[in-house]
């Protein structure tokens, strides 16, 4: 081996909507950010396209030589061992691990700490965390059957509204000359083109904006109530214990996150919209 070239970490936190790569341990930094992954619903072809185009832009003086990759759909051993043989197939000789995004949820924000451990971004996760790891989780039902709170539900609850003609006629035009959107196109979005649940998704923007809306404010209120009052009963031992959270509905509907926790008996420990910082910070911290 050119003993030039930098042995590095490479730390990956996949999302639904987003995913990032950041290079640790070499003299040059390197950080980027693309599409997102999740093992249960991106095609393959498009996993290793996203995969390629980050390699691609790697600094050519590093070696991969260990991976933690934490990514949206990785809970499942069939995914985890799919999504290792992908980055595999570009870091043939590098360490890898791959977690869940819960995982990282847990590592950035408990550390050693027990806590109940949740993600509010695109889709909606918790888990019980003693310190190590997860000895719990709720079943993640997906966008289709399940993810309360999340962005993507947040967007069905507001599509409902606005379909059913429930938004206050202000919220109702607003949101129209937005989205350039009408009763029609909305249906055919929904029923007739691939991957509703990201449609759906793109309109947490437009309900931060007008969460001082009263109809708006309830909305949002209900659906976090829904998420705390559904993965309560999924830890029935944990009283007491912090919510912690990650995600990007969690950080910007925070007042909103925390008045409901309140409604219903939960306890808010940390909200930070994006764990890599603390995951970065943790692994220099390491070293």
């Amino acid at each position: 081996m050119n003993q030039s070239r930098q042995l590095i970490h490479l730390l990956v936190d996949a999302g639904a909507t987003k995913s990032t790569f950041v290079v640790l341990g070499g003299e040059v930094p390197f950080r980027y950010q693309c599409a997102g992954i999740n093992a249960n619903y991106t095609p393959e072809a498009d996993i290793l396209r996203i995969l390629a185009d980050a390699v691609s832009l790697f600094p050519k003086e590093i070696t991969v030589s260990s991976i933690d990759y934490y990514g949206a759909g990785c809970a499942t051993p069939q995914n985890a061992f799919r999504m290792e043989g992908y980055l595999r197939m570009y870091f043939p000789t590098a360490d890898i691990h791959v977690w869940s995004d819960l995982m990282a949820a847990c590592h950035a924000l408990a550390g050693e700490r027990e806590a109940i451990v949740c993600i509010l971004g695109t889709g909606a996760a918790s888990c019980h965390y003693d310190g190590q790891e997860m000895v719990s989780r709720a079943p993640s039902l997906g966008w289709l059957l399940g993810d309360e709170g999340s962005g993507t539900h947040l967007g069905k609850c507001l599509l409902t509204a606005y379909l059913s003609e429930t938004l206050p006629h202000p919220v109702r035009t607003a949101f129209e000359e937005r989205y350039l959107l009408n009763r029609d196109l909305i249906l055919h979005k929904l029923y007739q083109e691939p991957q509703p649940n990201l449609f759906m998704s793109q309109f947490a923007p437009f309900l931060n904006e007008y969460h001082n809306e009263p109809a708006i404010r309830q909305l949002v209120t209900t659906a976090f109530e829904t998420f705390f009052t559904k993965q309560k009963s999924y830890y029935p031992n944990c009283d007491g214990l912090p919510w912690h959270f990650t995600g990007s509905v969690a950080a910007h509907f925070e007042e909103m996150l925390r008045e409901a926790a309140e409604k219903t008996g939960c306890v808010i420990g940390e909200i930070a919209g994006d764990p890599m910082e603390r995951l970065i910070q943790s692994e220099y911290e390491k070293n």
